[in-house]
């Protein structure tokens, strides 16, 4: 008796149910006022930037690119020249790390790729091998800021990570290894003269 009860209600509800949505139908659409945009059932559409700042990561204000963490060495460079080495420091390492954070996600990008687009994975590897040669300049460039500041211990570090990623043969390794020559951490030039 019970089940019937219930089975009997179930059938009520569902022919109330029908009977509304029927009226709906036979009413016409719902007019929304102007100034609900959404209500509580429906979906918000996340809002898209117009075309000129949708691919906001090229734009030169990005920290993450090229240019602007070229930007971050600019002003590094002029903060050390106006004898502002904590700020000079900070950006540096800031744009290094930017750099780096680059380097590391366009090389796993370009694996992601390998075998299925070798077209993309070419592409993330040379955008990942340009951003690692920007980083080890921008690392260099810090060691000199701390040679200007007289601390040539904190130089030493940085210009051997230089001279092992860019190899002594590159002109940059060779920079750096000069500077490890001339603050008297390793003994020989290279390329011996």
């Amino acid at each position: 008796m019970r089940r019937l009860s219930q089975v009997g209600t179930c059938l009520a509800v569902l022919t109330l149910l029908t009977a509304a949505g029927a009226g709906a139908q036979q009413a016409g659409p719902l007019k929304q006022n102007p100034t609900t945009t959404t209500t509580a059932s429906e979906p918000t559409a996340p809002v898209i930037p117009d075309a000129s700042k949708y691919r906001q990561l090229e734009q030169e204000n990005s920290v993450l690119s090229i240019a602007g963490t070229d930007q971050m060495l600019k002003a590094a460079q002029q903060m050390a020249k106006d004898g502002k080495f904590t700020e000079a420091v900070a950006r540096n390492q800031e744009a290094i790390t930017m750099l780096n954070q680059m380097s590391t996600l366009h090389s796993q990008l370009s694996k992601a790729f390998a075998g299925i687009d070798n077209r993309i994975a070419d592409q993330e590897k040379q955008v990942a091998l340009q951003a690692a040669i920007r980083r080890d300049e921008a690392t260099y460039q810090l060691a000199l800021i701390h040679r200007a500041q007289g601390k040539p211990e904190l130089a030493v570090p940085l210009l051997v990570r230089i001279t092992t990623s860019q190899n002594p043969t590159r002109d940059l390794g060779q920079k750096a290894y000069q500077q490890l020559f001339e603050i008297g951490f390793v003994k020989s030039q290279y390329p011996r003269q």
